[in-house]
């Protein structure tokens, strides 16, 4: 084989230096004919007198001169041409010519665009009709192309000759080539031999199940012991047939999803998919593909590794590990909610003992809106951890609600602790919500506070930041670009890698039982993940912590930074207004609280009952308050027969549920018609004076 290579090599040299001496007597015979036609261009003629003036000439001689007709024609020879050319040059050859005698003169004359040109000249005699000699034809040929073709002939041959030779030398190389590789042939061969042995040996010995199958048609070549074993096909039902024909494809699409990726990058490495054996039993595989040529045909090279009992395995620890997070979080949250019953329960007791002491009572009834706020607090971050809060993401100035928050910080974290910030300016915005923002910080603030028992320094910084590509392998999910970091560092006590490996899960917590939910930093993390960002902790004992934050830049137009504003007063009215609420304890709270500022209230349980009072009901009504979820008919189903009856009827949706169940009953716009339990009497007032006021209409 490898003889007739050295041989086609040698054949291929011979046939280029014919190709080439070919080519360069072709380039020759060109100039020579190049030179033939130049000796036939027109010739430069001109007559003169034997007074050495010239009497005629032609517009050869003119372009040749670059003279003009006025200029030569009547004129003397000597003035056209100058005195010593006249003297040195034409006088002689004219004299002669004049004498009778002929000349032929090679001239070298300088054209005034074109250079130096190359000029054959002749003189003969001028007889006249009485055989006297009248004067002197001068005529000259432009012989420049004819000297520059021979000149390239000349070159043309040098080089043919140099070319020849060297091709000569390679041409002999290539046989004493020949001749080494004849000699090694017959060790080769015999090596190439050995060489498939040994590959067929080790393609049959790996353990994986291996099989080779053509591109197009998908007909399988060879495979392994391994692949018959998997697939409990003998090798003679499997070579020659397809792997669709045979169904070892749980899912057909698998394969054509592995095949679309071969031929769009030559390979495939470790896809997950599930094969089916003769006997119908089904796998879990990670395939492997290579595009190979096989005998000058595209081939596919199949690699798959069983991983059905790693799958198993997995499926269960996940299930294991879900029931115990379950665990965790419904002992979290009995812990934490039978704390808030407890004090709420005591508090009403001490208010009822308290009965004719008014400011005792209020004492304790504003330690039970306390116990309130924080139970709400819970149930947001428990929404917020598992991705249930309704959110308004829109572009913000990250720097902007830091400064926002710094009186309010200060509040929390106590006069021990100094605060710090070192926000980096023109850092962009992120596109998240308000409100999650703002949870971030807080709650990295607060946990930066209870890890400072003694006082400290807790320090809030921002930076714009891009991250390459080497970077992002750092942050999953996350592609190269700019994004705005948020740093939280404290002073206080650190952790260590076993409390590190812990801190984002939920409930987890290192604080004493009734100082924490557990619920901070994991909640912390969810509003990240869910925002497109990372977040990561470095610590040391002793050293203090950072938390770092890492949002993606918005492109879009950032709106103002919102202000709390104060409470507004309590504006009330005389609408009528019917309230359908299955709750007994937030119905009479709903009615007693509108009723006490001047609405007419009408109530309902249900959906039946709200339509049987209000086919009695003789005037309008203005505006209803339904709760989304109720036994029988929905609010919204209600909402509906009430509007054919009331089509300028108001609606205000109340519910407990979070966005994603509230949206399943297509309830649009829930930033104006819809108030989140748990509310307060006063966000009641407020939003129900929105909606009597706003403009008519319906889209529910």
């Amino acid at each position: 084989m490898a003889g007739n290579t050295i041989n086609r090599e040698a054949q291929k040299e011979l046939h280029d230096l014919t190709d080439l001496v070919s080519r360069y007597r072709s380039v020759v015979d060109q100039l020579c004919s190049r030179a033939s036609t130049v000796s036939h261009t027109p010739e430069s003629v001109a007559c003169i007198d034997r007074r050495y003036v010239y009497t005629w000439v032609n517009d050869a001689f003119l372009s040749l001169y670059r003279k003009t007709r006025e200029n030569v024609v009547g004129h003397s020879v000597e003035k056209v041409v100058g005195e010593k050319a006249f003297q040195e040059r034409e006088k002689p050859r004219i004299d002669r010519a004049l004498g009778g005698g002929e000349g032929e003169y090679d001239d070298l004359i300088e054209h005034p665009k074109a250079g130096k040109r190359h000029v054959l000249a002749r003189y003969i005699p001028l007889v006249g009709e009485g055989g006297s000699i009248e004067g002197v034809v001068s005529s000259a040929w432009d012989m420049s192309l004819m000297k520059d073709a021979e000149e390239k002939a000349l070159c043309a041959r040098s080089d043919l000759d140099a070319l020849i030779g060297k091709h000569a030398e390679r041409v002999s190389d290539v046989v004493l080539a020949l001749e080494r590789e004849v000699k090694m042939r017959t060790d080769t061969e015999a090596e190439l031999k050995s060489s498939r042995e040994k590959l067929a040996k080790i393609f049959q010995a790996i353990p994986d199940p291996v099989s080779i199958s053509t591109l197009e048609e998908g007909v399988f070549l060879d495979a392994n012991e391994a692949f018959f074993r998997m697939t409990g096909y003998s090798r003679e039902e499997v070579i020659g047939n397809t792997s669709l024909n045979l169904g070892i494809w749980y899912n057909p699409s698998d394969r054509t999803r592995v095949m679309d990726l071969i031929r769009k990058q030559g390979r495939v490495r470790n896809l997950e998919a599930k094969f089916r054996n003769k006997t119908g039993e089904s796998r879990v595989v990670l395939v492997s593909a290579e595009l190979m040529d096989i005998d000058g045909k595209p081939s596919v090279l199949f690699e798959s590794r069983d991983i059905t009992e790693r799958k198993t395995q997995e499926s269960e620890l996940s299930r294991s590990q879900k029931m115990e997070a379950i665990g965790r979080l419904a002992g979290g949250i009995t812990h934490d909610f039978n704390n808030l019953l407890t004090a709420i329960d005591g508090y009403c007791e001490l208010a009822l003992l308290k009965i004719g002491k008014p400011e005792q009572v209020r004492s304790n009834i504003l330690k039970i809106k306390e116990v309130k706020e924080t139970a709400s607090s819970l149930i947001r971050q428990l929404l917020a951890f598992s991705r249930k809060q309704t959110v308004k993401p829109r572009s913000l100035d990250m720097n902007g609600v830091i400064e926002n928050m710094q009186s309010l910080l200060k509040q929390f974290i106590g006069e021990d602790i100094e605060l710090k910030t070192r926000l980096e300016q023109d850092i962009g915005n992120v596109y998240a919500d308000q409100g999650h923002v703002e949870q971030i910080i807080m709650n990295l603030a607060l946990n930066a506070r209870d890890a400072m028992h003694k006082g400290g320094i807790l320090t809030i910084s921002t930076q714009r930041v891009h991250l390459k590509e080497s970077a992002v392998a750092k942050h999953p999910g996350m592609r190269p670009g700019d994004y705005i970091k948020l740093e939280v560092s404290d002073t206080g006590v650190g952790m260590d890698e076993e409390t590190m490996a812990h801190a984002f899960e939920p409930f987890f917590t290192t604080k004493e039982t009734s100082k924490g939910t557990g619920l901070g930093l994991a909640t912390v993390y969810g509003i990240v993940r869910n925002n497109g960002g990372s977040i990561s902790l470095r610590s040391e004992p002793g050293k203090g912590s950072t938390f770092e934050v890492i949002l993606p830049v918005s492109e879009e137009t950032p709106e103002a930074v919102s202000r709390k504003a104060g409470r507004a007063p309590v504006r009330g009215g005389s609408e009528v207004v019917l309230v359908v609420e299955d709750n007994p304890y937030v119905l009479d709270l709903v009615t007693e609280v509108l009723g006490s500022i001047g609405y007419t209230l009408l109530k309902a349980r249900s959906g039946n009952e709200a339509m049987d009072i209000c086919a009695s009901h003789p005037g309008d009504i203005d505006l209803v308050i339904a709760d989304v979820v109720l036994p029988g008919m929905d609010g919204p189903a209600i909402v509906k027969n009430l509007l054919v009856r009331f089509p300028r009827m108001k609606i205000l949706y109340i519910t407990g549920y979070p966005g994603d169940v509230v949206s399943l009953y297509g309830i649009p716009d829930t930033e104006r018609h819809l108030l989140q339990k748990p509310f307060s009497a006063s966000a009641l007032t407020e939003k129900v004076r929105e909606v009597l006021e706003e403009d008519s209409g319906h889209d529910v």
